[in-house]
């Protein structure tokens, strides 16, 4: 794992650490697969895309991959003009699944506001042509308890590549979706957690986009704890670039805003991932995941 340098978005250097983190309660698993022992090759046709819309709560946003080519990951960002506490935050940001086939053609987000005021949402797919042994691994869907982690597991020998999930039910809020159960070759899991502000039971839906481990790729993680919007931007050193990514916003009643990847080009002066949460507790833990690649 390579040293990654943390910029917030005011580009100030802020002390911290390196943490890989896995959480191991798991709702779904899927079944066993065999890898190929050999390397696999790294990730090619890589493409960033995305697309804004300004929608009602719980509304989803979506962009699509260009032909011929599949979701590894994506992310997502929501704004509005009462971005103060937890008013605002994502409830889902996940894979466009093609209806009995294994892979991802898009990505889909969607968020809340409890004014119930209209919120920009803006939706990223980090799309490739698929890698060796790529699939995706839906988790059925689960009633679970408020701030239950729930984790989807690749089959055997494979490793994350990205992930996602939805919270879902009335007043929910998306407060983490991140990879987990790190190991030598990489994660082989990913954890989704969400709540409602009633504390009572909510809905996750979960995916995992796996393959064959790829060894040009690099997950970096970093923890910030900081008053909100806290969060920041976890960059990709060398000249690699921004493949997947993800968040763990720790706080009470926090919620989720954005946890996208983020370009050279778009104001960043490398590629990285772009994370911020809010909540009414201060100061808001975070832990921000990128990985990273060479292309």
């Amino acid at each position: 794992m390579s040293f990654q340098q943390f910029l917030p978005r005011a580009v100030a250097r802020i002390a911290g650490r390196a943490t890989a983190l896995g959480l191991a309660l798991s709702v779904a698993a899927s079944t066993p697969a065999v890898a190929d022992p050999t390397p696999a090759p790294r990730l090619t046709g890589v493409k960033v895309v995305k697309n804004t819309d300004t929608v009602s709560d719980f509304q989803q946003v979506s962009v699509a991959c260009p032909t011929g080519s599949v979701a590894i990951s994506g992310g997502a960002e929501t704004a509005s003009p009462g971005d103060v506490n937890d008013r605002i935050g994502l409830v889902g940001s996940f894979p466009e699944v093609e209806v009995n086939q294994p892979s991802a053609r898009g990505w889909i987000a969607n968020a809340r506001d409890w004014a119930g005021e209209p919120i920009t949402v803006t939706v990223r797919a980090v799309c490739a042509l698929a890698p060796r042994g790529y699939e995706v691994v839906t988790a059925p869907h689960a009633d679970v308890p408020s701030n239950q982690p729930s984790t989807i597991s690749c089959p055997a020998g494979k490793t994350i590549l990205g992930g996602g999930g939805e919270i879902q039910g009335e007043y929910t809020t998306l407060t983490k979706s991140h990879p987990s159960a790190f190991t030598s070759s990489g994660p082989t899991q990913w954890t989704v957690e969400g709540r409602n502000n009633q504390w009572s039971n909510v809905g996750v839906a979960g995916y995992a986009m796996c393959a064959d481990p790829i060894a040009d790729n690099q997950w970096t993680t970093y923890k910030v704890s900081k008053n909100q919007p806290s969060g920041g931007y976890l960059t990709c050193l060398n000249g690699r670039r921004v493949t997947s990514g993800g968040a763990a916003a720790n706080a009470q009643d926090s919620a989720l805003r954005a946890s996208r990847p983020g370009l050279t080009g778009e104001g960043a002066d490398r590629d990285g991932w772009w994370v911020q949460a809010g909540s009414f507790y201060e100061p808001i833990d975070v832990d921000l995941y990128v990985m990273c690649s060479t292309r």
